[in-house]
């Protein structure tokens, strides 16, 4: 009993002393917020860092344990002033990965990267993709069931149904002695009788009349609607590997989301931030990544770029196309009204190849705009506009872009 007492509190002893001896190794102990952390982590690090092995950078799940906070505060906000300096370490680290220039972060205050780095001690917890405001992914619109399996089942009870009331029929004619017919021979009487009947013609000619007329409503409705559209890129790029499980921030590659109006086409430059380093992927090998490089020319062997050569722009294909009568700006709904890529594009994390999730129909986005709750409590971006809204329903009241003016036909058509 004795010796079991000196063991668990040896055991925590040595837990204590040992976080005393971090503490006083690294200067300060690490504090701050993980949440915020990893935002900021997937935001700006993710492309090039894993928290459990080695990618680009050098894994960073134990980088607290290797490194102290004072230190990494400097090589994260500016690592080249801090080579400049001749700091042994920062320099060592440059050289390790073949003179890798990992870009400043002059934007990140010393909070955030403790913020980050809180998180990297924590480590980080898988959860399904949040979904962005209040309704479904798709903007509040339900998806349709599949009825397939249900009418087929119906279709065959009827035609059971038909089968035992023609049997029925026969077995009486039988027995009061009367010849028996065929289905075949019914459907034909019945034909014949009912064409006779002006009533009937005319009722028949109005119902093949609505259903002509529906279709054609629905093939006109459709017309310039390119839901699922899935057209094959001149690359293979996987978005599942590299915003899956790579878990690249979607505005790393299309930075113009946050800064105005369109979503821009990843360059070939920012496929080589990793690809320099990077020249073999796991789904497809060295060929869709040689693809990059022939377009860039980029040589894998001498890690430089060709002189005097002439470059092959990729040619992507588009998918995702509003007509030029509605007007749709990015940043209005990424940075403004904090909503995820997910909304409207679907869990694009899961798509190997890239379709078109959502109809971006004029329908499909006044929906969302009624349904969808305006950020007010972790969104400074319209302050004042939020403390008017407060006023007007309610300290409580949940406020949606159509109470905005989300629904006014000249936000979208001007």
């Amino acid at each position: 009993m004795k010796n079991r007492f000196i063991q668990r509190y040896s055991k925590a002893l040595i837990v204590f002393l040992f976080s005393v001896l971090s503490t006083l190794a690294y200067g300060q102990e690490i504090s701050g917020d993980a949440a915020n952390g990893k935002t900021l982590f997937n935001a700006n690090c993710a492309s090039c860092h894993k928290l459990d092995k080695k990618a680009i950078g050098p894994a960073l799940g134990d980088v607290t344990e290797r490194r102290s906070t004072e230190w990494l505060v400097k090589w994260i906000v500016n690592n080249a002033e801090l080579r400049a300096s001749g700091d042994e370490e920062a320099i060592a680290i440059f050289e390790e990965y073949n003179g890798s220039v990992m870009p400043a972060f002059p934007g990140l205050s010393e909070q955030d990267v403790m913020d980050i780095l809180v998180y990297t001690v924590e480590g980080q917890k898988k959860a399904a993709p949040e979904e962005a405001g209040t309704g479904a992914v798709a903007g509040g619109e339900p998806v349709e069931p599949d009825n397939t399996v249900p009418l087929l089942i119906l279709g065959a009870i009827l035609a059971f149904l038909v089968y035992l009331l023609v049997t029925v029929k026969n077995t009486l004619k039988r027995v009061q002695g009367q010849p028996t017919t065929s289905l075949a021979e019914d459907a034909n009487i019945i034909t014949r009788t009912a064409l006779k009947n002006p009533k009937i013609v005319t009722l028949l000619t109005i119902l093949i009349a609505i259903v002509f007329f529906q279709q054609l409503y629905i093939a006109l409705m459709s017309v310039g609607i390119s839901e699922k559209y899935q057209p094959s890129q001149p690359i293979k790029f996987s978005h599942e590997l590299h915003a899956g499980q790579n878990q690249i921030d979607c505005n790393y590659c299309h930075y113009g989301a946050r800064k105005g109006k369109h979503s821009n086409i990843p360059s070939a430059g920012v496929c080589m931030n990793c690809h320099m380093q990077v020249q073999e992927g796991p789904k497809y090998g060295t060929e869709e990544i040689a693809k990059i490089y022939a377009a860039v020319g980029w040589d894998p062997e001498t890690y430089q770029y060709i002189e005097g050569y002439e470059q092959k722009p990729i040619k992507w294909i588009r998918i995702h196309n509003l007509p030029d009568l509605a007007y749709f700006n990015h940043s209005q709904h990424v940075t403004a009204g904090q909503i995820a890529c997910q909304t409207c594009h679907g869990p694009i994390q899961e798509m190997e190849e890239v379709y078109q999730y959502s109809s971006l129909t004029m329908g499909w986005c006044v929906n969302c705009h009624r349904e969808t709750q305006v950020q007010v409590k972790s969104n400074d971006y319209y302050t004042e506009m939020h403390e008017k809204l407060k006023e007007k329903y309610g300290e409580d009241a949940q406020i949606t872009v159509e109470m905005i003016g989300g629904l006014e036909c000249g936000k979208c058509h001007y």
